[in-house]
C-alpha cells in the first residue's frame, strides 16, 4: 500500500487474546472490521525482566527502536532528558511533518506542520502549537490527581479550557457523552468511567489538529482501558485469584474492562473514517496484561506531597507525581538531595519507614509509600522531627488493587488492506526501523545508537510512502 500517511493507533497494553475472544462474540465489530483487513503480528517487549516491563519504558523502546539495555530508560518524565532519537524526530529530520499526541515518555519538538502533546506525566514538556498548553492543563492536573506540587485549577483555566475545546474540534457527540456521564453519576457511582470521556475529548482534538495538518506521520495514545484492566482484572476473571469472596463482588466495577475495550472500539471505528482521505493505520498495545496472582497489595498516596514535604523542611525544586503512590522530586545539589532522603527516611509508620526509593538520577529522588497492607484507622505517623499526625490526615488509600499485571505480548495490526495472521512473535523494536523504511529514512539516528530490530515492511506489504500526496 504505497503513499499513504501512516496513523499508529496506541492503545495502551490492550490484550491479544481478550480482544481475540471479544471479537469471536460480536463485541468489538470495528476491531473485528480492523483485523480481518491488517497483517496481523504478536509484538513481544525488549525484556524479560517484570521489573523493565513497563509502559514508560517498552513504548520509549517501540519509539526509540532501542532496548531498555541500551536506552535505560526507567521512570516516566526521564524520556524527554535521555536524548535519544525517537520516530518523530528522526521523520523531522527528514523534512518530514508529525504529530504526536500524548505518546507516552517522549520529548517535545516544534515546527510547523506538526504537532506535539505530551503525555499527561511528562508536564515540563512544552506542547506544540503553544495553543494546546489550554487543554494540556487541565489534563494534567486531572489525570494526576491535583496532587502536582501545588497545581489547581481556577475557573479561568475551565473557562480556557472548554474554549479551547470549541475551537479545535469538540464532537455534538462528545458534548452528548458528557451529559449522559453526568446524568448518569446522578443515578448512582459511575464517575469512574469519567476516564473513557478524556479520551474522546483527546480524539477529538486529535481529529481536529490532524485534518488542519495532515501530518506524513502521527500516533495517538491512550490509557484509560490499562487502567481499567489493573484495577478490575479479578472481577474479568475470579477464578484466577485467591482473594477474600467480598473483593470479587463488585457490581458497579464488574464490566469495567469490557467497557474499556466497547469504547476503544468505537474510538477505532473513528480512526477508520480517516483511511478515506490517504491514511494507512496502525494499532500497537506495546504491552498486554495477565491476572496477578499476588493481588491484594494496597497503596497509598499523600494528600498533599508538597504540603507534606513543606512540612518535613524538605526544600524540592520540582514534584511531579509519577504513576501510581511515587512521586519525583528534584533539588538544588547532592547535599540537598541527601537532606531530603534522609528526611523522609525518619518518616516511620509502627517503627517502619512510610517511604520507599527507587533508583533515580542525579539531584532526583523516586519515591513513594511503600505501604501494602490495611493500616489502622488511628495510626499515628512519627514525622521524624518531633511531632506525630494521623496517618490518613496525610495518605489517602488508593481505592482499588493491582490485579492486572504487564504481561511482554502485544497486539501488533497494520491495516494493509490484506488479511494475514503472521506466526510467533515480532520484537517491538522492528517498529522503528519498518516505519524509516517506509519512509525512506536512510540516515544514522543523531543520538549514535545502533538499532538492533529490523524492518517487516516487505514482510507486511507495506510499501513505501510518497510524498506527493494528493491533499485530502
Amino acid at each position: 500500500m504505497d503513499g499513504r500517511r501512516v496513523i499508529c493507533i496506541e492503545f495502551n497494553e490492550l490484550c491479544p487474546r481478550l480482544l481475540e475472544s471479544w471479537m469471536a462474540e460480536g463485541k468489538l465489530p470495528n476491531f473485528k472490521r480492523f483485523y480481518d483487513a491488517s497483517q496481523v503480528l504478536t509484538g513481544l517487549a525488549d525484556v524479560t525482566d517484570e521489573k523493565f516491563l513497563e509502559p514508560w519504558i517498552q513504548w520509549y523502546s517501540l519509539h526509540t527502536g532501542l532496548s531498555y539495555d541500551q536506552h535505560g530508560v526507567f521512570h516516566l518524565t526521564d524520556g524527554p532528558a535521555a536524548g535519544h532519537t525517537d520516530i518523530w524526530h528522526a521523520l523531522l529530520d527528514a523534512g518530514l511533518t508529525v504529530g504526536n499526541c500524548a505518546g507516552m515518555n517522549a520529548g517535545a519538538f516544534a515546527k510547523p506542520g506538526s504537532f506535539y502533546l505530551p503525555d499527561p506525566w511528562c508536564s515540563t514538556e512544552p506542547p506544540y502549537p503553544p495553543e494546546l498548553a489550554a487543554y494540556q492543563r487541565v489534563v494534567v492536573t486531572k489525570v494526576q490527581e491535583n496532587s502536582n506540587s501545588g497545581t489547581t485549577l481556577s475557573r479561568k483555566d475551565y473557562a480556557n479550557f472548554v474554549s479551547f475545546l470549541v475551537r479545535n474540534g469538540l464532537r455534538s457527540t462528545t458534548v452528548l457523552a458528557v451529559v449522559e456521564q453526568l446524568m448518569a453519576e446522578r443515578r448512582g457511582p459511575n464517575g469512574w468511567k469519567r476516564a473513557a470521556l478524556l479520551d474522546r475529548l483527546q480524539l477529538d482534538v486529535f481529529l481536529s489538529y490532524w485534518k488542519r495538518m495532515t501530518p506524513d506521520f502521527s500516533s495517538f495514545f491512550i490509557n484509560s482501558t490499562a487502567h481499567f484492566q489493573h484495577a478490575y482484572f479479578h472481577l474479568l476473571e475470579p477464578g484466577a485469584f485467591n482473594l477474600p469472596a467480598d473483593e470479587l463482588h463488585d457490581p458497579v466495577h464488574q464490566d469495567a474492562v469490557a467497557f474499556g475495550y466497547q469504547q476503544m472500539d468505537r474510538i477505532l471505528g473513528d480512526f477508520m473514517a480517516l483511511e478515506q482521505q490517504g491514511v494507512m493505520l496502525m494499532l500497537s498495545t506495546a504491552l498486554s496484561q495477565q491476572p496477578n496472582e499476588d493481588a491484594g497489595r494496597r497503596y497509598y498516596r499523600p494528600r498533599d506531597a508538597s504540603a507534606l514535604l513543606t512540612r518535613l523542611g524538605i526544600d524540592a525544586t520540582t514534584l511531579l507525581p509519577v504513576m501510581a503512590q511515587q512521586y519525583s522530586a528534584a533539588f538544588a545539589d547532592a547535599a540537598s538531595t541527601e537532606a531530603a532522603r534522609a528526611a523522609l527516611q525518619q518518616v516511620t509508620l509502627n517503627g517502619h519507614s512510610v517511604f520507599g526509593f527507587d533508583d533515580a538520577p542525579a539531584n532526583t529522588l523516586f519515591f513513594g509509600p511503600g505501604m501494602g497492607g490495611d493500616i489502622a484507622a488511628d495510626a499515628q505517623v512519627d514525622l521524624g522531627n518531633g511531632t506525630t499526625a494521623p496517618f490518613f490526615d496525610l495518605f489517602y488509600r488508593v481505592p482499588h488493587m493491582k490485579t492486572g499485571i504487564h504481561h511482554p505480548d502485544s497486539a501488533l495490526w497494520i491495516k494493509t488492506g490484506t488479511h494475514h495472521v503472521h506466526p510467533g512473535h515480532t520484537s517491538i523494536l522492528n517498529i522503528y526501523p519498518t516505519l524509516m523504511e517506509y519512509y525512506g529514512v536512510t540516515a544514522t539516528p543523531g543520538d549514535g545508537k545502533v538499532r538492533t530490530g529490523h524492518s517487516i515492511a516487505g514482510q507486511v506489504g507495506m510499501g513505501r510512502y510518497a510524498r506527493a500526496l494528493t491533499p485530502a
